[in-house]
């Protein structure tokens, strides 16, 4: 019977924790990734209304702050735009009445320059008028005073256009405000306070008296 060989190959060595369990030592620790002892424990991020508001205040805020501020430069402009559409219209009414005080003004200082003018023909017209009754009164020539009465027809029909106008009195009822009472007379034939003569015309410039018409008038008593 033939003998086998003995094996060449060496037993394996025995690992340091197994070799130190097996010598019966304590087992060396193994390392660890937890805190260490004696350390507290982190705090872990809270996810709540916090964080909610945090993430508010970022980027997506702006718009938010941008409108509010748009919204109030709008408002402001309306309210400047209102008061300069107020200030228009008021200057606009001030301007109207101006004109118009204007126009007002303009028109009276006319109208006085014309007064003006008509009170001095006045004089002139009467003795135009005196000199045709003393011309009737002659019995001058036919066509010469058929000649002085167009001119004078002419002369005052272009002052009545011009708004000059003679005041009837010649059996009228007396009124103070035309007429001016120079003497009083008795006569059956006509009422109280009737003009019975008249001594000078009275004349009016656009509804106004420029010269009361100096007259007689009659009173029974």
């Amino acid at each position: 019977m033939t003998d086998h060989p003995a094996s060449s190959s060496a037993p394996a060595e025995p690992r340091p924790a197994e070799g130190a369990a097996a010598a019966g030592g304590p087992a060396a620790p193994e390392p660890s990734t937890g805190p260490e002892p004696g350390a507290s424990p982190a705090a872990a991020p809270a996810e709540g209304p916090a964080s909610a508001a945090q993430e508010g205040t970022g980027p997506a805020s702006a718009p938010a702050d941008e409108l509010a501020a748009l919204r109030q430069e709008l408002e402001k402009a309306r309210a400047e735009a209102a008061e300069w559409k107020k200030q228009y219209h008021r200057g606009l009414a001030d301007y109207d009445n101006l004109r118009k005080r204007t126009a007002k003004e303009v028109l009276e200082a006319s109208t006085r320059g014309k007064e003006d003018l008509m009170k001095k023909l006045l004089p002139v017209l009467d003795t135009f008028h005196n000199a045709l009754r003393q011309m009737e009164e002659a019995k001058v020539d036919k066509k010469v005073m058929e000649g002085m009465e167009m001119l004078w027809f002419q002369f005052s029909d272009t002052l009545e256009k011009e708004g000059l106008k003679p005041i009837a009195a010649l059996r009228q009822k007396f009124d103070p405000q035309l007429h001016e009472a120079m003497m009083r007379s008795s006569n059956p034939e006509f009422d109280d306070d009737i003009v019975v003569r008249e001594f000078e015309i009275g004349y009016t410039f656009k509804d106004r008296v420029i010269r009361t018409a100096k007259v007689e008038i009659n009173s029974k008593s």
